[in-house]
């Protein structure tokens, strides 16, 4: 239950140690739940790297980030991938990706994992979905990152 969750995070940490902006990992199943806390430093990308991988299925967010980790290390000088996957973009190794065109921000309509973050932004009227194609890519003026710790701002 999260209201359960939020008492057990509450009671975990030490919030005078922790840094000013810290991450928290929940790793769960149906019998246990660990909780871990990490400073968090946000990563200055600027370089995509397109890599395609047709059959990654990352519907759910696991522990086992190997696909991931697989697929990032193909990034060569590049700070960041972005996964095509049947043609589309999906998103990147840290979440999903906002695409912005004059003053509007779309995202792609083929998440891997369809993050809270952009939820919160598609419902807000922020992001619009549309379909975005690898080859779509370069007529967008720019690119970010987001997830829970990177909004639009």
């Amino acid at each position: 239950k999260i209201h359960d969750l939020f008492d057990i995070i509450r009671h975990q940490a030490d919030f005078s140690t922790l840094s000013e902006l810290t991450r928290c990992r929940v790793d769960y199943n149906a019998t246990t739940c660990q909780i871990q806390f990490f400073p968090y430093q946000r990563r200055k990308i600027t370089r995509f790297r397109p890599v395609i991988c047709d059959e990654i299925d990352y519907s759910l967010k696991y522990s086992d980030r190997t696909w991931l980790n697989q697929l990032l290390a193909q990034r060569g000088d590049c700070d960041e991938i972005m996964i095509i996957k049947q043609g589309k973009v999906t998103d990147c190794s840290i979440g999903n990706l906002a695409f912005r065109l004059g003053g509007h921000w779309f995202t792609p309509d083929s998440p891997l994992l369809a993050g809270t973050q952009r939820c919160a932004l598609l419902e807000q009227g922020i992001l619009q979905e549309i379909p975005i194609f690898a080859e779509d890519v370069l007529k967008f003026d720019e690119i970010r990152v987001i997830n829970a710790m990177n909004g639009l701002v």
